[in-house]
């Protein structure tokens, strides 16, 4: 049966005998895949070394075993001496010296690694201590009056020298839990200049259980070739944190603060634009992004997604909000994450808002479009776009919709409590569209299309929602379900010397001059690191 085997199916039969429980076929095949095809192949070793072992023949199967291991690597996530030892299969072996000299060779050679890894990660995490001593919360000083811390912050720009292009850091989630981030700086990278900054999350966060304790160039190359590409070419930080199935930007809502967290432990060491600030990613990732856009926007200028679902998945998906903000989309006509009709719909919805957003559609690929070269036209237009954009964190016009406090927030505007029992303002409507085709992939791949009914968003929860805007000092609010809320003040946006009116429903609700609070000033700060939107004092109102 093996010796007419072509030999690119050698691998695929000894798989098929072994389903069929043909040990002997199926060791033959794969012993046949080591001889013609690829002899350092681990994982088909692997699979001869339990199919010998299943017939029996110990001394097969040791031979097997060896080219396994010599074949096999270990890195931080595959440790496979456990593997070997707790496998069932391996029992007929485990009484021979030859096998117990072989494990103990792997496990001192697992030791090493570990005690080279640990070393590693030491030597990172006191580099990043060292360069956190260094950084804009150890320098400042805020014991002078309220207008020189002002004026101090605005101006600030002492940052330390970095001698890495490539750095990698640990974000904490609490005393014992910890992921990794890496942030690429460009070449050149001056501390007395401001950088605009790209962030990259990641897909397949549901499936991934893993924290790392560091990252590397890994983070750079294979699908992220062209981020890294066209950010050395416009001089923009990028910067790949970690996720995983607990802490992520999707879902569930745990893990949501981690980039806004982790953009405020860079603005702490790096010269970052604080008005050029964006965030992309792909499928899980690209859902991630839109969901920032959607939920907490404040610290970001625009927002981008490869092959996004465009949904919240913690609550209500207010469309709305997108109005304060921009989306670039970058969709597949065979992507079964989300189909191109949806797309479409989503996009009319966005033309019929006035909303700034995009939708770039590539015909002929699946879900994993970065994966191929044509993808780079699609990564020329996202740069092109980022580099024109910047904030602004004063615009005169707020529309804001949420069914949590917790992303009460955008910009000036924060709603800090819901009356959900009170009726809608008529302006408060739910915007959705109908999903009648899906795209699935068949037992081929290949994808073919099938009928569904789905709504575009749900809408889980009672929300509220503002429409806000100022000019001249006076604040124009129109509120709907809101309990009370904040207008944030700076004197970017008023004149702090004269008074400032408010316009709450149609009537007036507050008149009068609105003073520098300097502890609420560093307290705003601190929590942000926004040299750009330095908010002096606010305004509660109480419906």
């Amino acid at each position: 049966m093996a010796t007419f085997a072509h030999a690119q199916d050698y691998a695929l039969l000894g798989d098929s005998c072994f389903q069929v429980k043909n040990y002997q076929a199926a060791a033959e095949n794969y012993e046949l895949f080591l001889e013609k095809v690829e002899s350092r192949s681990n994982i088909i070793a692997y699979r001869a070394a339990k199919s010998w072992s299943l017939l029996g023949n110990k001394e097969k199967a040791l031979v097997a075993v060896k080219k396994y291991v010599a074949n096999n690597y270990i890195n931080r996530y595959h440790i496979f001496g456990d593997q070997l030892t707790k496998e069932p299969i391996f029992d007929l072996l485990k009484d021979d010296a030859r096998w117990k000299e072989i494990i103990a060779g792997v496990f001192e050679k697992e030791a090493l690694y570990r005690q080279a890894e640990q070393k590693k990660v030491d030597s990172l995490v006191a580099y990043q201590a060292a360069l956190e001593k260094q950084g804009i919360l150890h320098q400042l000083n805020f014991s002078g009056n309220v207008a020189s811390v002002y004026h101090q912050l605005k101006t600030y720009s002492a940052y330390p020298k970095i001698n890495r292009q490539l750095l990698s850091m640990q974000f904490k989630f609490n005393d014992t839990l910890h992921n990794s981030f890496s942030v690429i700086l460009p070449k050149d990278y001056d501390p007395k200049r401001k950088y605009p900054l790209l962030f990259f999350l990641h897909g397949a966060v549901k499936g991934n259980t893993r924290y790392t304790d560091y990252s590397d160039t890994r983070d750079t190359t294979g699908w992220n070739r062209f981020y890294t590409k066209y950010a050395a070419i416009n001089k923009v930080i990028m910067v790949y944190p970690s996720g995983n199935r607990d802490y992520n930007w999707m879902f569930p809502d745990k893990g949501f603060y981690m980039i806004p967290g982790i953009l405020t432990q860079i603005k702490n060491l790096i010269n970052v634009d604080d008005d050029k600030v964006f965030i992309s990613g792909h499928s899980n990732g690209a859902t991630g992004s839109f969901s920032y856009a959607m939920k907490q926007p404040s610290p970001f200028t625009g927002f981008y997604g490869f092959n996004t679902r465009p949904e919240v998945l913690t609550g209500g998906t207010y469309i709305r909000n997108l109005l304060n903000r921009s989306f670039f989309n970058v969709s597949t006509d065979q992507d079964y994450y989300y189909p191109p009709a949806a797309h479409d719909s989503l996009n009319k919805v966005m033309k019929e808002l006035h909303a700034d957003y995009q939708d770039h559609r590539y015909n002929g690929f699946p879900h994993w479009f970065p994966a191929f070269n044509a993808s780079e036209p699609a990564y020329q237009l996202l740069f092109a776009d980022l580099i024109k954009r910047k904030r602004n964190a004063f615009q005169p016009n707020i529309q804001w919709e949420t069914d949590d406090t917790k992303y009460g927030r955008c910009d000036w505007i924060n709603i800090t409590s819901l009356d959900t029992l009170a009726s809608l303002a008529p302006w408060q409507k739910a915007v959705n569209f109908k999903i009648t085709k899906w795209v699935k992939l068949d037992k081929d791949d290949e994808a073919i299309v099938v009928d569904t009914v789905k709504n575009g968003f749900n809408y889980r929860k009672r929300s509220a929602a503002v429409k806000a805007h100022y000019a001249d000092n006076t604040f124009r609010i129109s509120t709907s379900r809101v309990k009370s809320f904040k207008i944030y003040i700076s004197p970017d946006m008023v004149d702090m010397g004269k008074p400032i009116t408010v316009i709450l429903n149609d009537k007036v609700y507050f008149k009068g001059k609105v003073s520098y609070d300097k502890n609420f000033l560093i307290k705003e700060f601190t929590d942000h690191l926004d040299r750009s939107a330095v908010w002096v004092n606010a305004i509660d109102i109480h419906l």
